[in-house]
């Protein structure tokens, strides 16, 4: 890995224009120079190529798209804008300009065709992960000194290859404003990615078609369960549970999967089979099989893990929020001030409304009126979302805006959520606040796949896990949903993991349809559909088809305002 393709120079200045409004200043770094350690993050050994797999999760303008590019995260955030579970919450009425977001396409369904802004982003971010997990594969092999190296970094590739599979997947979907689209996408259905190994030369990428979902899933359930026997292999701490590598990158952060986050990524998978009931395949269990193998391993995480849940304190903390790594993440990602590009490409910068020299301020990513309404006074989660009626004496031990600032936040964009802190509560020095580690998996994912998994075959079981996990947010928690127990569940979901990219897949996976009107969603994201949105189901860029042959013609069909906003209707 070369470290410019990282950490790029802090000559370029970047004023990207802001759509349809001015643009706020990006400031460049207060050090231009690179550490010794960023260097010898890929060029010291077998243990520094690894730790290059991390260091460019998190690293920023890895390909220069927008400011909203600043690693795996930001994809996560992509994400949530997909789900329209996070959107700008601002008034235009009230002075609010919602196009400060810089995620909003997802918001409205473009810019998702081949030659899209965020297809080749989506790409370019996912198979420079692979390779370099394919690298540290293929140097460690057999070899038994290093084949901890080898179960950390295919847990790494089954990561990357499971998110690719989900978003990849083309399943059905309508798209009225888009003749062609359904037969389109019935052409590549059951299709996902190509598998690129460290075995795969150049003359094979070539020729390299989407794998089914079938092939996917047995790739990645293979990686898991070699990286499960090498873990396995290594004795459990008797004091904490934890299976302890003797890789020399494991540190007091957990910036490498252990044998919990494996089985969670078992749970993962298991949990996206699950969904196809009625379709067979010889290696890869699916519907009822699939998901009770899902609530199986999610036990096995929690089991394994012994982690707890995250407390009422640790998450409404206004210094330490959501940005710095507690007992019940199994796995993260980390920055420090030596990696923070700039002020602008940072997490922190476009989800923490506190840090006044970014976006997040100015767009106020928040939540919809109707899952706050639908949100209990006595959840927790609930007191770090302005309500339309919050009163700054209610939320002050939950900021450190001042009164006036505040509540010209609150006038402007009521439903913004302040779930993510810059790092210690700095406000203003980007280095150190935009220097946050962020979660990549929460034990809290594991007992919603389990209660969810189990939902689909035993109800009364399924409704006892989640009453049990719900008294760690709400002591009075009734489940009075409607819609039925899986719908109450993956609502609770999207609250639990709002702006961690955790819900979208599984709106997809249930073929979930989505409502925004006659909410807080802006002109233009006005929509109610029976299903899945068109843009759920991403294609392959041109750029991939036009030198891998094998992809030409099946790349997927752009869904790009596929649905018409009710309000241009």
């Amino acid at each position: 890995m070369k470290v410019n393709k990282i950490f790029k120079t802090a000559a370029l200045v970047l004023c990207s224009a802001v759509l349809f409004s001015g643009c706020i200043k990006e400031v460049l770094p207060k050090s231009g120079s690179i550490t010794q350690e960023q260097l010898a993050a890929s060029d010291a050994g077998l243990g520094y190529m690894m730790k290059a797999i991390p260091a460019y999760m998190a690293a920023s303008s890895a390909i220069q798209y927008d400011h909203s590019d600043f690693g795996y995260h930001s994809i996560g955030v992509w994400m949530d804008h997909h789900a329209l579970i996070a959107f700008p919450c601002v008034r235009p009425d009230r002075g609010g300009n919602p196009y400060y977001c810089r995620f909003q396409a997802a918001n409205y369904g473009f810019d998702m065709s081949m030659n899209g802004g965020y297809t080749l982003y989506l790409w370019y971010n996912y198979y420079p992960l692979i390779k370099k997990a394919n690298e540290v594969i293929g140097a460690a092999g057999d070899q038994e000194d290093m084949i901890e190296y080898r179960a950390i970094s295919k847990a790494f590739r089954a990561l990357f290859y499971l998110d690719l599979a989900r978003y990849y997947d083309a399943l059905p979907a309508k798209a009225p404003e888009l003749p062609t689209y359904e037969g389109d996408l019935a052409k590549v259905a059951g299709l996902t990615v190509p598998i690129v190994t460290e075995d795969t030369d150049e003359q094979a990428a070539k020729n390299n078609p989407r794998a089914t979902r079938e092939e996917l899933f047995e790739f990645i359930l293979a990686d898991l369960a070699d990286a499960e026997a090498i873990m396995k292999r290594f004795e459990k701490d008797p004091d904490t549970g934890k299976v302890e590598l003797e890789a020399e990158v494991y540190g007091t952060t957990p910036t490498y999967p252990e044998l919990a986050a494996v089985y969670g990524l078992f749970a993962r998978a298991y949990l996206w089979l699950g969904g196809f009931e009625g379709v067979s395949y010889e290696n890869v269990p699916t519907g009822e099989a699939a998901y009770r193998l899902a609530a199986e391993y999610a036990r096995k995480a929690i089991d394994t893990s012994m982690a707890p849940i995250t407390t009422e304190a640790q998450w409404t903390s206004v210094t330490s929020g959501f940005n710095t790594v507690i007992p019940s993440w199994l796995w993260a990602t980390t920055l420090s001030s030596d990696t923070v590009l700039n002020n602008l490409f940072a997490f922190v910068a476009h989800m923490a409304p506190e840090a006044t020299y970014g976006y997040a301020p100015l767009a106020c990513q928040g939540v919809p009126s109707s899952m706050y309404d639908r949100l209990r006074s006595t959840d927790f989660r609930k007191k770090l979302i302005v309500g339309p009626n919050t009163t700054y004496d209610e939320f002050k031990d939950y900021t450190s805006m001042s009164r006036s600032e505040w509540e010209e936040l609150a006038y402007r964009a009521p439903y913004t959520n302040f779930k993510f802190r810059p790092f210690q509560g700095e406000r203003v020095d980007y280095m150190t606040a935009n220097a946050v580690s962020l979660p990549v998996m929460r034990i809290e994912e594991m007992y919603f796949i389990e209660m969810e998994a189990t939902a689909h075959y035993d109800e009364g079981t399924a409704t006892n896990l989640l009453y049990t996990f719900m008294a760690n947010r709400d002591p009075g928690y009734a489940y009075l949903s409607a819609k039925g127990l899986v719908d109450e569940i993956i609502f609770q979901k999207s609250v639990e993991f709002w702006g961690e990219g955790m819900v979208l897949f599984d709106m997809k996976r249930l073929d979930m349809g989505v409502n925004t009107l006659d909410q807080n969603y802006q002109s233009g994201m006005l929509f109610k559909t029976e299903g899945r949105l068109p843009w759920w189901n991403i294609p392959v860029p041109s750029s991939e088809s036009s030198v891998n042959t094998a992809i030409k013609g099946f790349e997927g069909p752009d869904p790009s305002y596929g649905y018409e906003s009710e309000d241009a209707i």
